[in-house]
């Protein structure tokens, strides 16, 4: 819902709007070789699309009016972009001035205007930086997939490549080691954070430095140091429970079991609530010690439906729970085991259709059987970090169990109907796993250390299947 302030500043906006229009017609209007599109100009309207498209984009509730001026709007600033790459004579700062404050909110216009800038400006290390930025926030919130694997992986080229060019800026180091953390590479992202942070603008850029050399070291396994950047803080009172979380998280996976116990007993003494019950039962079962941790899983909370936002964090807490259970319990990991049809159960997934064919008059069907159906759901629904680890598993199996899969003549009906946005494949295995080890820097996720156990057995068939290498 708007609030009185968004209000405001939609009225604001109505007003200011116009102001890109002017600008855009300056920008793009006939000039003569004695009047070229200056800095200034340029540099404005950025700023200008920027912030007012930006705004009216996040509105929550946008009127039917907003939403037309946003699409005017989005438009125009591809005119923008489109003008920036045909006109001739700009200089290295127009392409930097230009793609600058578009890399936030809009990242691929922003790559496109500095990717221009790069052919005509090859040595400039910002516009390098801009390319690099661009592609890793074009990463962002995506679904795990092989093209979003390649976006980082360009996006640590350009870096790569501005790193080799003068002058040198903490802008690089910081977004190659974001880039870096995604890919894994985390002994790297350490040093590049660690070169960003040397200076005041770097120090300045990042707020929570603490908290990421933290996330850092824990998935490295270097639990005594992350726990002393994680400890050693100001810590926020607001994130006294994620440091406890990744204080556990650290010590599993340095395989101190006491130390692990200890922290457990007094995680559980300040919050006896169901996230530290599951976080404790995820830390055990990683240590093998999988008697105590089914123990603690089964005074998970009960099904139930909810009113509140506690209530529904209840329940997705109990889904994780009953998934981990499956899980731990599993002695099958292939795409025909029953390990598929458990998480499906625990994670409570369901695809109904109305069935008009049934011999007892139309009826509700579930498809959630269907490896297709359940892995493009999977695939393009909003992410829920207490459940992702599951729904990841279950996305994997699904995927292998397709080839196999025979639709019933109700699915081969309506499937096509049902599916939505892009179905993953096997090429997108690898970024999956990669996402599922990546979690564990991630508080807000659950079940991520059993996670990384199941990308472990779930990467084991896939290297299995893999040619060996010819003899010389």
């Amino acid at each position: 819902m708007a609030s009185a302030p968004f209000a405001r500043e939609d009225a604001a906006m109505r007003k200011t709007l116009p102001s890109i229009l002017f600008l855009l017609a300056l920008a793009t209007a006939p000039r003569t070789q004695d009047e070229p599109l200056s800095v200034e100009q340029v540099t404005t309207s950025a700023h200008e699309f920027a912030q007012q498209l930006g705004n009216l984009r996040d509105i929550a509730e946008p009127t039917a009016e907003q939403k037309a001026e946003l699409t005017k709007g989005l438009q125009e600033l591809d005119e923008f972009v489109a003008t920036i790459a045909k006109t001739e004579g700009l200089t290295a700062r127009h392409y930097i001035e230009a793609s600058s404050p578009l890399i936030a909110a809009f990242p691929a216009q922003a790559r496109k205007i500095a990717e221009h800038g790069v052919k005509h400006f090859p040595e400039s290390r910002p516009l390098w930086d801009h390319v690099g930025l661009a592609l890793r926030r074009l990463t962002d919130g995506a679904a795990p997939s092989q093209q979003r694997v390649a976006s980082l992986q360009a996006a640590e080229q350009a870096l790569r490549t501005a790193l080799t060019l003068t002058p040198d800026t903490f802008h690089t180091h910081l977004g190659l080691y974001q880039v870096l953390e995604e890919l894994d590479q985390c002994d790297e992202a350490l040093q590049q954070l660690d070169l960003g942070l040397a200076s005041d603008e770097g120090k300045a850029a990042v707020q929570g430095a603490w908290l990421a050399r933290g996330r850092l070291l824990l998935r490295l396994g270097r639990a005594k140091e992350a726990v002393a950047a994680l400890t050693g803080a100001d810590v926020p009172a607001e994130a006294v429970g994620d440091v406890q979380i990744l204080t556990l998280r650290a010590y599993a996976i340095a395989g101190d079991a006491a130390a692990a116990q200890k922290a457990i007993e007094a995680m559980r003494a300040a919050d006896p609530g169901p996230r530290f019950l599951v976080e404790a039962a995820d830390a055990l079962a990683y240590l093998g010690k999988k008697p105590e941790a089914l123990k603690l899983l089964a005074q998970r909370p009960k099904r139930a439906a909810f009113k509140s936002e506690q209530e529904r964090i209840a329940q997705q807490l109990s889904s994780t729970a009953e998934a981990m259970e499956v899980f731990w319990k599993a002695t099958d990991f292939t795409a025909k085991g029953p390990l598929r049809a458990g998480l499906t159960k625990a994670l409570d997934h369901h695809i109904l259709l109305m069935d008009p064919t049934a011999k007892a008059g139309a009826k509700e069907t579930d498809l959630s059987t269907s490896p297709v159906l359940i892995a493009n759901m999977l695939a393009n629904m909003p992410k829920f970090p207490i459940e992702d680890w599951g729904n990841r598993v279950l996305q994997v199996l699904s995927v292998r169990a397709a080839p196999d899969h025979k639709p019933s003549p109700l699915e081969q009906k309506f499937g096509p109907v049902i599916v939505r946005g892009r179905s993953p494949t096997v090429v997108d295995e690898p970024a999956v796993l990669l996402a599922m080890r990546n979690e564990v820097g991630n508080p807000e996720a659950c079940g991520v250390l059993t996670g990384v156990r199941a990308a472990e057995k779930l990467a084991a068939p896939a290297a299995a299947k893999k040619p060996a290498p010819a003899k010389k």
